[in-house]
């Protein structure tokens, strides 16, 4: 990832969280970011089979009310730090049993980004005080959002 991408999620997180990251932190949230994804995406496998597609639709994924409104903050956010195109080149997709579809692909961005709104918003209600997240409140994090999804 370039200085530039970094310097824009160092801001995000300053922005929405007053935490400080690196770029050690940069690369956990991508790698925890596309697992949210790949576990939304079997997710959406298993709805679009129960429906007779073997397209994944965004209705197949289960994004409930509170990811849907970190999407909408990381929209409102991204015009002025311009994240969705480094999310965009970020994001990996799985191979996966069925395609995706456009819809999805256009989405892509704004979820990774809504996801890790959520993200900075679960570290700030479990860690309010700190600013410099280690790697074990990292930890914590993700072992939420897998009890989770």
């Amino acid at each position: 990832m370039s200085v530039m991408g970094i310097s824009k999620f160092e801001s995000l997180f300053r922005k929405e969280g007053s935490l400080d990251i690196d770029k050690s932190d940069v690369k956990r949230i991508y790698d925890f970011t596309n697992n949210v994804i790949h576990r939304l995406l079997q997710v959406g496998i298993k709805n679009a089979s129960i429906n007779g597609r073997d397209v994944i639709w965004t209705t197949d994924l289960p994004i409930t009310e509170g990811l849907e409104n970190s999407i909408k903050e990381f929209e409102a956010m991204d015009t002025e730090l311009d994240l969705s195109g480094i999310l965009e080149a970020m994001t990996k997709l799985p191979p996966l049993k069925y395609e995706i579809g456009a819809d999805i692909e256009e989405m892509l961005p704004k979820l990774s980004g809504g996801i890790v709104i959520a993200f900075i918003k679960a570290f700030k209600t479990i860690e309010p005080k700190k600013k410099n997240p280690q790697t074990q409140d990292w930890e914590k994090i993700q072992a939420i959002f897998e009890t989770l999804l």
